[in-house]
C-alpha cells in the first residue's frame, strides 16, 4: 500500500475497528477493548476528516462515551444512567457506519436496517434484567452485522488501494 494514500489507509483502519468490535460480542465489561477499537477508529475518521468530519465527530462522541462507561459509577442514576449510555455509544457506531459507508461509495442500505433491528431490541431489553436473553441474543445479531459492515469497509480499501 502507498504511504501516502491516506484513504485506503482510513477504511482498512476502520474496518479493521469494527472487526474487533464485532468480535467482541459480550455487551459487558469489554470497555477497554472497546475504546481502544474506538481510538483505532477515530484515526481512521481523522484521516478522511477532509471529505467530512461528521464521523469523526461521532467518533469522538464515542471516545467520551466509552470514557464514562469505563469508571467505575455504580449506584443511584448510575443504575439507569450507565445502560443508557451504553445504547447511545452503540447507535452512534451504527450512525458513524452510515456516514462511512456514504463517504466510501458502498451503496448498501440494507446493512444499516440489519443491524438497526437487533440493535433497537438490545436498547429496550438491556434496561430490564427479566429480558437479559434477549438483550443478549440481539446484542450478538448486532456484532454479525458488525462484521458485514467491517467487510463493506474493507472492500471499500481494496478499492481505493487498487485504483492508486
Amino acid at each position: 500500500m502507498d504511504k501516502q494514500n491516506r484513504q485506503a489507509l482510513a477504511y482498512l483502519l476502520i474496518g479493521v475497528s469494527a472487526a474487533g468490535r464485532a468480535l467482541l460480542a459480550v455487551p459487558e465489561n469489554t470497555q477497554l477493548q472497546e475504546l481502544s477499537l474506538t481510538v483505532l477508529a477515530v484515526v481512521g475518521y481523522f484521516l478522511v476528516s477532509r471529505r467530512g468530519v461528521a464521523p469523526l465527530l461521532c467518533g469522538i462522541a464515542q471516545l467520551v462515551l466509552e470514557l464514562v462507561l469505563c469508571g467505575s459509577q455504580s449506584g443511584g442514576v448510575w443504575v439507569w444512567l450507565m445502560p443508557a449510555l451504553r445504547a447511545v455509544d452503540l447507535w452512534l457506531l451504527l450512525l458513524t457506519a452510515v456516514l462511512m459507508l456514504r463517504q466510501a461509495g458502498q451503496t448498501t442500505k440494507a446493512m444499516p436496517v440489519a443491524a438497526a433491528v437487533p440493535l433497537a431490541v438490545y436498547t429496550v431489553t438491556h434496561f430490564f434484567p427479566g429480558a437479559m436473553a434477549a438483550a443478549s441474543i440481539s446484542f450478538v445479531i448486532f456484532s454479525v452485522m458488525l462484521l458485514w459492515y467491517a467487510v463493506l469497509m474493507l472492500r471499500a480499501y481494496n478499492a481505493v488501494r487498487i485504483r492508486h
